[in-house]
């Protein structure tokens, strides 16, 4: 098919000249031009007239485009100008894609913004911010019967919410678990914890980690399930930890926790305060973080109406720099004379994330860069320390338990303080192996000795001295432990 333009025969150029008889443009047919800038005109391969000589180099025109196919970049408006058509789009085309590329990441910066930013008012608003001293939280069981013999038994037990058993680990420890897998992992954990707290049969039962509604625990109710099953006690309850959502780790995110630590009574409690201890973290932090606390708890005696037993539950920071610790163990003690002074028996026990130091050798750390506690400090005269140096309270949750593993990390941190008128008579760390909590259940006995005025001024504790006691009749197993150096 010929595609040469033809026209009719009754059309005529305007400049008066005729088309061919062929209606076919031929070279011939073009105009002479003497002058050498008037050079005949024609097509480049682009379909832009040129003239016959632009093949000839130019002092001012760009650099032919590449024979490999890269975009030539021009720099002038002229050159712009002759730019190829497609060459052309496919600049616009990249322009307009930076320019919506630019959009999207400022709308998506902005939008995290928002919501940051929303998260973090969000936390602040509800930020948990207890009064120094409130009232503890009461159980549904009321217990009568007023303490009227001088030898009892205590246990204590951080119990890890039922999600930290033999099978866990957890990210703050160098593990990579945030929470437990499935809802049957706690309740097995929790039923394994009462079996231990009814075998053990003490008076007073201190239990930290205990959830009331937290997403790690399926928002089941530890605090008052315990009660419930154990029947025979009486409870008190303080918040520790209370945040609608906990965002981190940002993966996976903790969500919702409210928890705290219980302690469980036989015997008639006549009140129960919780006073707060300080927090060691700074805005935004401790928005989403614990807010350490005691939970002092007061059983009146059968035959001494002057006098009570004061019982104070606690679990002391953990991931901190270690100045959070020594604080708040320096406000347990100031509390704990106080009570003494006014004549009262104080037993603290508890969690203090801080070993009991002739223990480091029986259990060295092996690692610096996982969690390391520090070490607890000397008391003053007549008080003492209870613990069991033998049998680790405390496993590292950098893996799951592996007794053998050389990577398995053990400490001593769960114990007592005992005033100078409590005589340690045994105190044994309970071996079951880690297998529903994190930590051993830590089971003391003691004996109310007579107060007399001078024992609140240090001046009689010849009954008090910082020696080693024990009933325990396995040869194997050392002394327990209270001495006024840790």
């Amino acid at each position: 098919m010929d595609n040469r333009f033809s026209a009719p025969d009754d059309l005529t150029p305007s400049d008066g000249n005729s088309f061919p008889a062929d209606g076919g443009l031929e070279q011939a047919d073009l105009p002479a031009y003497d002058d050498p800038s008037d050079a005949e005109l024609r097509l480049d391969s682009d379909g832009y007239q040129v003239r016959a000589d632009a093949d000839e180099p130019q002092e001012d025109a760009p650099d032919a485009e590449p024979d490999d196919g890269q975009h030539v970049f021009y720099t002038n408006a002229a050159d712009i100008g002759r730019m190829p058509a497609k060459q052309r789009s496919t600049g616009r085309k990249v322009g307009r894609g930076f320019a919506i590329a630019g959009k999207i990441i400022v709308a998506v910066a902005l939008a995290l913004a928002i919501l940051v930013g929303g998260l973090l008012g969000y936390l602040t608003v509800t930020e948990y911010n207890p009064a120094y001293a409130e009232v503890a939280e009461p159980g549904t069981v009321s217990a009568t019967q007023k303490l009227a013999t001088i030898d009892i038994k205590l246990l204590t037990f951080n119990t890890g919410y039922g999600g930290l058993g033999e099978d866990a680990d957890f990210f703050m420890d160098g593990g990579s678990s945030v929470n437990p897998q499935s809802k049957s992992v706690v309740t097995d954990n929790m039923i394994g914890i009462e079996g231990i707290l009814r075998e053990a049969d003490a008076d007073f039962v201190m239990l930290q980690e205990v959830d009331d509604d937290s997403a790690r625990s399926f928002d089941m109710d530890q605090w008052r399930q315990y009660e419930h099953d154990l029947e025979q006690y009486e409870t008190r309850f303080a918040l520790n930890y209370s945040c609608d959502y906990v965002p981190y780790p940002l993966t996976e995110p903790i969500g919702k926790v409210h928890s705290g630590i219980a302690t469980y009574s036989k015997y008639d409690i006549s009140v129960a305060t919780r006073y707060s201890l300080p927090c060691p973290f700074s805005w935004p932090t401790r928005t989403a973080n614990l807010k350490r606390c005691l939970l002092v708890t007061r059983i009146p005696l059968e035959n001494d109406e002057e006098h009570e037993l004061v019982l104070i539950n606690f679990h002391l920071e953990a991931y901190d720099d270690g100045e959070g610790k020594a604080e708040q163990t320096e406000q347990l003690l100031k509390l704990m004379q106080e009570e003494y002074a006014k004549g009262n028996y104080v037993i603290a026990g508890g969690d203090f994330n801080q070993t009991f130091a002739d223990t480091r050798d029986v259990y060295p750390i092996k690692s610096t860069t996982e969690w390391v506690p520090s070490s607890l400090g000397e008391l003053p005269t007549g008080w003492s320390y209870a613990y069991d140096p033998v049998t680790p309270t405390c496993r590292l949750l950098n893996q799951p338990f592996h007794a053998g593993s050389s990577k398995t990390q053990y400490y001593v941190i769960d114990g007592y303080i005992l005033s100078p008128n409590v005589r340690l008579n045994d105190v044994q760390t309970l071996d079951e192996g880690f297998v529903y909590s994190d930590h051993n259940p830590v089971l003391l006995s003691v004996s109310l000795l007579p107060f007399s005025d001078d024992d609140a001024n240090g001046e009689n504790t010849e009954d008090a001295e910082n020696t080693e006691h024990s009933e325990n009749t396995d040869e194997s197993a050392a002394e327990p432990t209270a001495s006024d150096e840790p």
